[in-house]
């Protein structure tokens, strides 16, 4: 019916410009669906280790993603503790011991 109202070359033309948009939606939902490949949203979950023993407010230093990053813990830090990043709300991450390094078991048999 659009032949014969449109004409045969505007019929296939509108058919063309249906699927390139069918194409570009599709293409559209597959990139919002992917992982994220960058940002502080990447960190959560990451595991890293402590370079800077934590002081008495709970903040330190530890290697994350090869980078030195600012961690704040509920629990005390020590050099060579195994973190894991929980939340990443700014510059500073909020992270969990998750393991006790080498370097402070070698403390304690000491």
């Amino acid at each position: 019916m659009l032949a014969v109202y449109f004409g045969v070359n505007t019929t296939y033309s509108l058919i063309g410009l249906g699927l390139i948009l069918l194409l570009a939606l599709v293409l559209g939902i597959q990139a919002h669906r992917e992982r994220i490949l960058g940002g502080n949203e990447e960190l959560l979950g990451m595991s890293g280790e402590v370079t800077q023993a934590s002081d008495s407010r709970g903040r330190a230093y530890a290697l994350v993603r090869s980078e030195i990053w600012r961690v704040h813990c509920a629990q005390p830090l020590s050099i060579g503790d195994t973190i894991t990043v929980q939340a990443a709300p700014g510059l500073t991450l909020e992270v969990v011991r998750s393991g006790v390094g080498s370097t402070t078991q070698n403390e304690g048999k000491s």
